[in-house]
């Protein structure tokens, strides 16, 4: 399950002048007005009846471990924020009597998470909307099992609800691949299921083998795709359909996406309200089937609506991490923005930032490296940087070692998880900084 997810580059509708979706002025003020049986509140992405969200709100309260509803309360603006600890406490309350898995996120871009999944996973709500696999299907399972992370048994789940073939194979590097494609052709796999990452390093392996398998069908989530990583797949899968989910393994499924969608809309579930916030979208659901309730739970990430080329409502985007604003020096730049323009770059596979820390903040740092895998040259890499920031340009210019790019192999990853962090923090590097000619 997500931690954060962004599609395939693609086309979208409803945006502002700088190409993202226009976010209503009124989101802010999601509920506002005189309250109402039958009254509706509307967020940025969906809308939901008031007596709802109030029904959800007390239903949470108290036993169930969330934060108490004020008296006489008139709209959202009335009711808390609430955070992961609040989603532990309700998710352990509300599944108590049925059983469930402990899991817990990927900590991929923060700390990982503890909820209490109920064993149901919410799929009978998620086929009704989505529904990527029949049960002639034969899933291969790329997502990596065990410690605690939930994406692995979801897709298992959801096979076995489908009626399907499943192969829990978990991930493969490229060079293990070939190895392994009489075993994957005999048992008539034709679906695959992982991060970006997984995919298209499975994909590279089949490149890699000359040979061909008959995949039709790829469920995504948990990461950004990125240009190249796109690329490596459709190569190896021409005419492959693109299934995605957006999700936590908080909230688990939020919003999903379909071969017919636009690569980067994903549609809101019904049921649910996603109002815009600058730290971070907030998430009501009201109704049952959820794998736990929510009321203002904050993702942490930043959303904007769109429209969409299917037709279907409630479509969102994702823009990215709302805490993933840096210092550099005083300049303040997003990980995300910066990371969009070198993995569009050609000869880049894949990006992530090093960033040593500084001033004894979160967020601060004096060196930036730009680390990649790929044949670029770093010089370009690192001109092409300061060329699309203007401000860490100038900065280049007093401190040329604060902003620098370099070259590897492979790019770090999340053990547990396979996934590539956006950023890996490091204490100051001791001696000389490297030079930007060659980093």
């Amino acid at each position: 399950m997500s931690d954060v997810s962004a599609a395939p580059a693609g086309d979208g509708a409803t945006t502002a002048g700088d190409g993202r979706a226009a976010i209503p002025r009124q989101a802010a003020h999601a509920g506002r007005g005189a309250g109402g049986e039958g009254r509706l509140v509307t967020g940025t992405v969906g809308r939901l009846p008031w007596d709802a969200v109030l029904a959800a709100a007390r239903r949470i309260a108290g036993p169930g471990g969330g934060p108490a509803v004020p008296h006489a309360p008139t709209g959202l603006h009335d009711l808390a924020v609430t955070a992961a600890t609040d989603v532990l406490a309700v998710s352990r309350a509300t599944t108590r009597g049925g059983g469930a898995a402990v899991m817990s996120s990927g900590g991929t871009t923060g700390r990982p998470k503890l909820t209490y999944v109920a064993h149901h996973q919410a799929l009978d709500r998620l086929l009704r909307e989505w529904r990527p696999l029949s049960p002639s299907d034969t899933l291969l399972n790329l997502f990596t099992p065990g410690r605690m992370w939930a994406s692995h048994y979801y897709m298992h789940a959801l096979a076995e609800r489908v009626g399907c073939d499943v192969v829990p194979a978990g991930p493969f590097d490229p060079g293990e691949v070939a190895d392994w494609l009489g075993i994957l052709a005999d048992v008539g796999v034709n679906a695959l299921a992982g991060t970006p990452t997984s995919l298209a390093d499975f994909a590279q392996g089949l490149l890699d083998s000359g040979l061909t398998l008959p995949v039709d069908k790829l469920i995504w989530m948990a990461e950004p795709w990125t240009p190249a990583k796109e690329r490596t797949v459709r190569s190896a899968f021409p005419g492959v359909g693109f299934w995605g989910n957006y999700g936590s393994v908080e909230t688990y499924v939020i919003a999903t996406n379909t071969p017919a969608c636009d690569a980067r809309t994903l549609h809101l579930m019904p049921d649910q309200l996603l109002e815009s916030d600058d730290a971070g979208a907030l998430l009501t659901r009201t109704g049952d089937g959820w794998t736990v309730p929510t009321v203002r739970y904050r993702l942490g990430d930043r959303i904007a609506p769109v429209s969409c080329r299917c037709g279907r409502p409630d479509g969102l985007r994702v823009l990215g991490r709302a805490d993933d604003a840096i210092s550099v020096h005083c300049v303040v730049v997003r990980v995300a923005e910066i990371l969009d323009v070198v993995r569009a770059h050609p000869g880049v596979r894949e990006a992530q930032l090093v960033l040593d820390r500084a001033g004894g903040t979160a967020h601060t740092t004096d060196r930036l490296c730009v680390r990649y895998a790929g044949d670029a040259p770093a010089g370009d890499v690192r001109a092409l940087v300061l060329r699309d920031f203007y401000h860490l340009g100038v900065l280049a210019r007093s401190h040329p070692e604060a902003v620098t790019a370099r070259a590897v192999p492979r790019v770090s990853r999340v053990e547990r998880t396979g996934k590539i962090p956006p950023v890996v923090w490091r204490e100051p590097a001791r001696g000389p900084a490297p030079s930007p000619r060659d980093a």
